[in-house]
């Protein structure tokens, strides 16, 4: 894709945002099971959370929020926060030297497989950050979903086996219209 968009007249040059990716993907965790435990605990009307009724994955995340301390969904929140700012700020540096778009893939592994993330698995956090887990498998997409800033995903290629290979953009906050002419050239 990038020699694409150089026969296209872009200029494409290596480069990593530097932003605390682990600490976001851990408040993420958080606070997907803060509205995970808030959803299934208005659901379950005071019954417990069995098998019966909830899945693995739910039931855990309800039992990780256990643990968590009552403001962590403010610090969580914070930390997202923070990393917009620090998204942010890669892309548009003082010094003016930011990239216009960032490329990346859009996954980490080729399309999973049936059952990788199945919800009977009973380890939330495992399932969300672990070295299989949903982070593993779509950080890119992570990042600009924590960010809030413009992004999107297009099929440009295929593996070997004939499975679609997404290709992702991003670009810094108020640039829409550069992604989308992006996109549509």
């Amino acid at each position: 894709t990038g020699t694409l968009l150089e026969s296209l007249g872009h200029h494409v040059t290596p480069g990593c945002p530097s932003a605390d990716f682990e600490g976001m993907f851990r408040a993420w965790t958080d606070i997907v099971a803060i509205g995970t435990a808030l959803s299934l605990t208005r659901g379950l009307k005071g019954r417990a959370p069995t098998p019966e009724l909830i899945e693995g994955v739910g039931r855990s995340a309800l039992r990780h929020t256990a643990t968590l301390a009552p403001t962590r969904y403010l610090e969580a929140v914070n930390q997202i926060h923070a990393f917009g700012r620090q998204m942010a700020q890669w892309f548009d540096p003082e010094d003016g030297s930011g990239p216009d778009i960032l490329l990346s893939a859009t996954l980490a592994d080729p399309p999973a497989k049936i059952g990788r993330f199945s919800h009977q698995r009973d380890d939330y956090v495992h399932y969300r950050t672990g070295p299989e887990g949903v982070f593993a498998y779509s950080p890119f997409c992570s990042v600009f979903n924590a960010s809030g800033q413009p992004a999107a995903s297009l099929p440009l290629g295929w593996s070997g086996d004939g499975m679609p290979v997404g290709v992702h953009l991003a670009t810094r906050f108020g640039q829409d219209e550069t992604l989308i002419a992006l996109c549509a050239e």
